[in-house]
């Protein structure tokens, strides 16, 4: 497999990973209650953009554009970072226990983080004196403004099952 395939294939499996561990959702079901409305609503709106963007570069890479593998590798610092401030118990933080279903997806998500960042630096340092050909597709606006009310949705949700005691 190239190294495109799995920077690809990094990217996809951390978006699904991260959306498996959405508050309210099976998996995440710890208390937030504590925490404002506005601190969840900006780390849900984080998280769900950092799922959306992830889904989205899959796209741009397969189209080689080389600004796409610079996003891949700030996903990748991202993922790292999310998971082990929780993992960690610095953010965000919950008088509920991590359940271990989602500390193993946790733990997953860190060690998918690493080589997501590690390919996608290499390839960006490789593309860096090319010739940069990109063109967006009117489809592409759409996908873009679909994903944009369905990112709106999920921090809707997200929040509010965060904030609800459990």
């Amino acid at each position: 497999m190239n190294t495109t395939k799995r920077i690809q294939l990094l990217l996809f499996l951390s978006a699904v990973n991260l959306t498996l561990m959405i508050p309210g959702g099976f998996i995440e079901s710890r208390d937030f209650s504590h925490i404002s409305a506005a601190t969840l609503g900006i780390f849900n709106s984080f998280l769900t953009l950092l799922g959306i963007v992830s889904l989205f570069l899959i796209y741009c890479i397969g189209k080689q554009w080389k600004w796409a593998y610079k996003g891949a590798y700030i996903c990748g610092i991202s993922y790292f970072i999310v998971y082990t401030i929780d993992l960690l118990a610095i953010f965000p933080q919950s008088p509920t226990a991590m359940p271990t279903l989602l500390f193993n997806l946790e733990f997953l998500g860190t060690v998918l983080s690493i080589p997501l960042f590690l390919y996608a630096v290499r390839k960006a340092r490789r593309l860096q004196n090319t010739p940069n050909q990109q063109q967006f597709s009117k489809s592409m606006y759409g996908f873009i403004g679909v994903a944009i009310v369905v990112g709106l949705g999920i921090i809707i949700f997200a929040t509010t099952a965060a904030m609800t005691a459990k």
